[in-house]
């Protein structure tokens, strides 16, 4: 640890003539590497700034790998990947073990775990089979659910092709990158919203009796009512590669204890004060294999994603002269930000709301309602409206859904505007190159359709089922005992209804599902391949069935594969 009069600056100069060796002593031929200002970028749009850094990513590559040709390799017999039969349609070996991996493990109980989860699946796709009968698959439910997944299919392997597949880390780079990383330094950080206040702190605090971290202490101190303590303002162990770069220009000279010059950020300034430094040290064979290496590449493939992703949007959308309508902005903004903070619905069309308003319907629904079919933005080929958008919005509301203020809001929403346009662009260009015929694809987009048609007939068979008075009370008499509670008054029942209510539904749920169950297995006739289920390779150890492992894509937060539906347990 270095106390005295150390820089972040100096520190990275003791570090390029120190690395330690499993055998040897101090090696003093280290070469310096490039700037970190100049490894880092921000792009304004990008949304899919990743490397693979996790099981998800590895599994989305593997899946989507044919993206990149658009082309089917050579295939084996379909018949030796089919485990079973349900009428005309199959399951594969491959969608049982990706659906069996990531279910819940109550699913995949008793002394042959394989079998009982098939059977689920089975059932599920004779639900779904009567639907494609019943023309299910049509509804909207179904229809607007397969085009949001082709649209992120289409857009990732547009990523894949033209982002992931040309990100290169030099050797060099990368190890020089991860000797850098050893440095580490914690700070305190104080925003301001003027440079005249950001001044003014400054000068207080560079006496030799005083400091940002006191004077922070001290503001903190004049609250009647504490909201926020000191630790709120201090960061955690950082390096260079965690902060961005015009920040790291301010502070790499910035001596233990000093205030730094104010630093614009956000929508005002921030002073920071270094607490702290530490250097550890990293052995020479750690910079070419090991963790530590592993998890810079992952950061420099994110960092270098992120500049051609931010090259490739210019280079699309700059053509495409987009003009965003600011007065209509101004109108949208408010209004939608106040639907935001009275909460979203969520199994309604936000459009649908908009569309039809009733006579009591709050304000903000009937201002946007207004300008529904006004122009958002426009480009040389088409405009965005209102009504696009909302549209839009529908499945893409997260980011607006973490606004604090009116301001951010409108920020995050003209973000978000442009995100639409731009994704919208490279699905275009991934559709016109014929991404959407690939096998994976294909593949991806008829398992989904599946499981949302079974969705809807599933539903269409029991939604009408309901619970009476009658039948609570009946239970509460005999049955209580499988509520798992204490002998107590009966009096108190009424803690336990929507559990007693959830647990009869269920039942007559079953009941009538096990009936329709029998009827289409007489129109679907079930077939099983048991040799192949039984060489299928999954853990079906007894400490696998006490796991659940939830995966989702990092690139747009979906599941990676339908799981069997946990109705078939419980309501």
């Amino acid at each position: 640890m270095y106390k005295f009069n150390l820089t972040l600056s100096r520190l990275l100069k003791i570090l390029k003539i120190w690395t330690l060796s499993l055998s040897k002593g101090p090696n003093l031929g280290v070469t310096p590497g490039a700037s970190t200002s100049s490894a880092i970028g921000l792009p304004a749009f990008s949304t899919a700034s990743s490397g693979f850094r996790t099981l998800t990513e590895w599994l989305c590559l593997i899946f989507f790998l044919n993206f990149l040709s658009c082309s089917d390799k050579e295939k084996q017999d379909p018949e030796q990947k089919i485990i079973a039969r349900v009428g005309e349609r199959t399951i594969t070996a491959d969608e049982f073990k990706f659906s069996y991996e990531f279910s819940f493990a109550p699913l995949r109980a008793g002394e042959n775990p394989k079998l009982v989860y098939l059977n689920f699946m089975i059932n599920e796709l004779l639900l779904a089979n009567e639907g494609y009968r019943q023309g299910l698959d049509k509804s909207d439910y179904v229809v607007k659910r397969v085009k949001r997944r082709k649209n992120h299919d289409l857009l990732e392997a547009f990523y894949h092709k033209y982002v992931y597949s040309k990100v290169k880390v030099p050797e060099e780079e990368l190890q020089e990158a991860t000797k850098k990383a050893t440095v580490k330094w914690r700070m305190i950080m104080w925003p301001v919203t003027s440079l005249g206040e950001a001044q003014r702190i400054k000068m207080e605090t560079e006496t030799e009796t005083s400091s940002l971290e006191n004077y922070i202490s001290h503001q903190l101190k004049k609250q009647d009512v504490p909201l926020k303590n000191k630790k709120f303002f201090e960061t955690d162990w950082m390096d260079f590669y965690d902060i961005r770069p015009n920040v790291l220009a301010a502070i790499e000279n910035l001596e233990i204890g000093k205030t730094s010059d104010p630093i614009p950020y956000g929508d005002g300034y921030v002073l920071i004060q270094i607490l702290d430094i530490n250097l550890h040290g990293i052995k020479e064979d750690e910079l070419k294999h090991g963790p530590k290496r592993k998890k810079m590449y992952e950061r420099l493939f994110d960092v270098r994603a992120d500049r051609i992703s931010q090259a490739l949007m210019d280079s699309v959308l700059t053509p495409r002269d987009i003009r965003l309508k600011g007065q209509i902005v101004e109108q949208l903004s408010p209004a939608l930000y106040q639907w935001v903070q009275s909460g979203l619905p969520r199994s309604t069309s936000l459009l649908e709301m908009v569309q039809q308003p009733t006579d009591t319907a709050a304000g903000y629904l009937k201002s946007i309602n207004r300008i529904l079919d006004e122009n958002l933005a426009t480009t040389n080929d088409s405009s965005i409206s209102v009504a696009d958008y909302l549209e839009y919005m529908n499945f893409y509301r997260k980011n607006l859904n973490g606004s604090q203020s009116a301001k951010e809001f409108r920020e995050r929403l003209i973000t978000e505007i442009g995100r639409m346009i731009k994704n919208t662009s490279f699905i275009a260009i991934a559709e016109k190159e014929g991404f959407a015929d690939s096998t994976s694809i294909k593949d991806d987009l008829r398992i989904w359709e599946r499981k949302w048609t079974y969705d809807v007939q599933r539903g269409q068979f029991v939604n009408d089922l309901t619970i009476t008075d009658a039948e609570l009370q009946e239970f509460f008499k005999n049955r209580w005992r499988e509520l798992d509670i204490a002998n107590v008054d009966t009096t108190r029942f009424y803690k336990y209804e929507a559990e007693a209510h959830n647990l009869l539904l269920h039942e007559k749920h079953q009941a009538l599902l096990e009936d329709k169950l029998t009827e289409l297995k007489k129109r679907y006739p079930v077939s099983i391949n048991y040799k192949l289920l039984q060489d299928i390779e999954v853990d079906s150890s007894a400490k696998s069935q006490e796991i659940s492992m939830f995966v989702t894509k990092k690139f747009s937060g979906e599941s990676l594969v339908p799981i069997v539906d946990m109705k078939w347990l419980q309501y």
